[in-house]
């Protein structure tokens, strides 16, 4: 064997390989059935980062919570030792927890989408907590329980009747084990804040269109008739990617002759998240969507040049990911975001894509295999293992201002909250993989 030649062959290889740094781990905190992170920006202290955490049980005997870190920067170097805040208790079950923009109610608020089909946890509802003062005050519940009960993921503040105020956008579903009582049914629908901007009683819905049930993006699309406000929704259960606009030259949607859907794709399997980002650096907006089950992918979706009757090219970015144990509900991967890991020459390179395993227990990033942007391949890299637990989904932000990309990992079963970060330490141990 010509050894001389191996040798220049593998120097060769790991010359080519693009190598990246993982996110090493600074630090974690107990929190029981850690489920959801978000971050909330802090406006009345410099624009810092407040962690919300949601937590939840299966068990018919226990409710949810919600808790908070406030400007978790300021706990950057002692992450091990934060305590959180509680915010409220004995939810249903509280998923994506959410900032509300200080300008709804001139105040700083919190608002949680609560519920699933879990049995005993299945009557769901939005509500608003005030943490404007040293106390929590709250929750505040501003949906009713029309037609059975209901679960909601995820909120958008936005102004539906263009009448100035933002209103609140969301989807939800209800899954009854006994249609007897009430039938199954999920909707895409608007909740119109009240003229006096009340919070402690119910609002009035307003329903789009029957179908979309979880997860959902506001974004605006160019036609050449103009550009168009457009909702993106998922379809977890009737399994497609549909796309609603209003053809109102106000963007209003309260004239229903003038809301408009379509589906996009009903051959991708049970579709959970969804994101617009541009992942290939053309210049225009993609959707990154979630296919979550036994065999999930993470999936891109190419927005024609008219959304309206163009087809949408659809690439497979990642796929092959399993729930780490079988069992009914089980899924992977959760959801998938466009992030860079440093702030440095972030117009010139695609983005990394940052993928939860949900029910497979990892954490993993998807580099970009180069700059074309024709190739939609990735070089997929785990940086969280928790075995055959679950974890939840991922909040990413620089929330020490220190030019790093940050991200906080919850871990359901091990009851833990992880501060990964991209910044390299004193001794630059990051470990670096190809």
């Amino acid at each position: 064997m010509n050894y001389k030649f191996v040798t220049l062959l593998f120097a060769l290889n790991i010359a080519n390989l693009k190598c990246f740094d993982l996110p090493r781990k600074i630090g974690q905190i107990s929190v029981k059935n850690a489920a959801f992170l978000n971050f909330r920006t802090n406006t009345a202290n410099s624009n810092k980062y407040d962690l919300l955490i949601s937590t939840f049980t299966g068990s018919p005997f226990s409710g949810g919570n919600v808790e908070m870190i406030s400007n978790v920067g300021d706990h950057y170097d002692n992450f091990g030792q934060t305590r959180t805040v509680k915010l409220a208790g004995g939810l249903a079950w509280p998923n994506e927890v959410a900032g509300v923009p200080d300008s709804v109610f001139g105040k700083s608020m919190v608002v949680i989408p609560d519920g699933f089909l879990v049995p005993f946890h299945t009557k769901g509802a939005i509500y608003l907590v005030d943490i404007s003062t040293g106390s929590p005050q709250g929750p505040y519940k501003i949906t009713g329980t029309k037609e059975g009960n209901w679960f909601y993921h995820r909120v958008l503040f936005k102004d539906m009747d263009g009448d100035g105020d933002l209103d609140i956008v969301t989807c939800r579903a209800r899954e009854p084990i006994f249609t007897i009582f009430s039938s199954k049914d999920s909707e895409l629908l608007w909740l119109e804040n009240p003229d006096n901007h009340q919070y402690t009683s119910v609002w009035q819905e307003h329903v789009i269109t029957h179908g979309p049930d979880v997860y959902f993006r506001n974004l605006k699309i160019a036609t050449p008739d103009g550009t168009l406000d457009v909702i993106a929704t998922t379809e977890f259960f009737t399994r497609k990617l549909s796309i609603h606009w209003t053809t109102d030259s106000q963007n209003r949607w309260t004239d229903k002759s003038k809301i408009h859907s379509r589906v996009v794709d009903s051959n991708a399997g049970a579709l959970f998240d969804i994101e617009v980002r541009d992942l290939n650096l053309d210049g225009k907006q993609d959707l990154l969507v979630v296919s979550n089950g036994n065999n999930g992918s993470v999936l891109a979706y190419e927005i024609p040049d008219d959304f309206r009757v163009g087809k949408f090219e659809r690439h497979t970015l990642a796929t092959g990911f399993t729930p780490a144990t079988s069992g009914t509900g089980k899924g992977a991967p959760g959801s998938a975001f466009g992030f860079y890991p440093m702030k440095q020459n972030t117009t010139d390179k695609k983005p990394y894509i940052l993928v939860s395993g949900d029910d497979d227990g990892k954490g993993y990033i998807l580099e970009p295999s180069s700059s074309r942007t024709d190739d939609w391949s990735y070089l997929s890299h785990k940086f969280v293992d928790v075995g055959k637990g679950t974890v939840g989904q991922f909040a990413f932000a620089d929330v020490n201002a220190d030019g790093y990309t940050d991200i906080v990992v919850p871990a359901y079963n091990d009851g833990t909250v992880s501060l990964y970060t991209f910044a390299p330490s004193m001794s630059d141990t990051a470990t670096t993989f190809g």
